[in-house]
């Protein structure tokens, strides 16, 4: 058991499998979301106590973020003062170059460490504690936090500093992104040509053409007709539009108007709805 006082603020779909992880390895751990039902929720599970985003702030050695964007952590942190020598763990998929930033600013004002982990393994690897973590900052504030970053991951590769965690994480969302744009562009094209969209992906799934995307994605997600990938169109907008923003600040050409374009087209009604119903969405859209 852990003798450090840990707390983590966001139990939505990845936090909730984070938390349930975390207390199967018999760590303690205080929760809070903004969500009570969600807080109640966990709140039930052994090891996991729920308190405020005050105290765990304020008196945690460890501190983890599972919240939507760094916007969050940054109008908490501005609320409530880190303990001096404490550790902030962000598992978001923000802008690395705020996250540097902030990394910089929290060890000069109050000697407090951080990491960015960015996560991969969607809201199944967190509660089955089999995420791929991708990490920036110290390294030897990674080692001294693996104990209760293992707890709910099985890969943890450091990247680099501050903010290149989260680096690595926007160049791994876009290849995801975009395989599954051009996957569901190809195969719409094809059904307009009078091909079987599930022989399709039994095709791609023999050959070279296969992916992630067309192992998983397709089967599980739409050829099953549950639409339930657990993100948001929002969601991959908000992180190809970082990562495109980023690499034009750089003055580097960007390979990723193309996805940007395709999202554009959707309905911003249907932003918040699961992400796998863009297939529909589009074959309505590029069928008119």
């Amino acid at each position: 058991m852990s003798t450090l006082d840990i707390g983590l603020i966001g139990l939505g779909a990845m936090g909730g499998g984070i938390a349930n992880s975390i207390s199967s390895s018999n760590i303690l751990l205080s929760i809070y979301d903004v969500n009570k039902k969600r807080l109640n929720l966990n709140s039930q599970t052994p090891n996991l106590n729920k308190t405020s985003p005050e105290e765990i702030i304020t008196k945690c050695d460890v501190v983890l973020f599972c919240v939507p964007s760094s916007k969050e952590i940054d109008e908490l942190l501005e609320k409530y003062n880190p303990k001096i020598g404490s550790t902030i763990i962000d598992l978001t998929s923000s802008d690395p170059r705020v996250t540097a930033k902030r990394a910089k600013i929290l060890f000069e004002t109050r000697n407090v460490y951080q990491l960015d982990a960015a996560m991969s393994g969607g809201a199944k690897g967190a509660a089955a504690g089999k995420l791929t973590l991708m990490v920036g900052g110290d390294k030897k504030v990674l080692q001294m936090n693996m104990q209760i970053l293992s707890s709910f991951s099985e890969r943890i590769f450091h990247i680099g500093d501050a903010g290149k965690g989260q680096l690595m994480k926007l160049f791994h969302n876009a290849v995801c992104h975009g395989n599954f744009l051009l996957l569901s562009e190809i195969c719409i094209k094809g059904e307009q040509n009078g091909l079987n969209l599930e022989q399709m992906i039994e095709v791609f799934n023999c050959s070279n053409a296969r992916s992630y995307i067309s192992e998983r994605r397709f089967p599980d997600h739409i050829l099953s007709g549950t639409f339930d990938g657990k993100s948001t169109p929002s969601n991959l907008k908000k992180d190809l539009n970082l990562l495109d923003d980023l690499l034009q600040s750089n003055g580097e050409e960007t390979y990723l108007s193309h996805s940007l374009r395709l999202l554009n087209k959707l309905d911003p009604l249907y932003e918040n709805d699961d992400f796998m119903l863009i297939y529909p969405q589009l074959k309505e859209l590029l069928d008119g």
